[in-house]
């Protein structure tokens, strides 16, 4: 017997684009993390307990999270 769970085509969608937007733009913030910490002061330690991975991958939620909150305000403006 097999547990399957069904989503509606909009809810799918919806994730579709989350998990588009996430790996297009993951690169660009994965080397814009590498470049900060390639120019960084050497003395500098306050990022030196995160990975260049977990680093670029907490600004691009930041990013992304901030991009749907101004979505949805714009949308509430607009039915004003």
């Amino acid at each position: 017997m097999t547990a399957t769970s069904y989503a509606s085509p909009v809810i799918r969608g919806e994730k579709m684009k989350i998990s588009l937007l996430f790996s297009a733009l993951f690169p660009f913030f994965l080397v814009a993390a590498g470049v900060s910490r390639a120019l960084a002061i050497s003395g500098d330690k306050s990022a030196a307990g995160k990975s260049l991975v977990g680093e670029s991958w907490e600004n691009l939620s930041i990013a992304i999270s901030y991009a749907l909150m101004a979505r949805a305000m714009l949308q509430s403006f607009a039915r004003d």
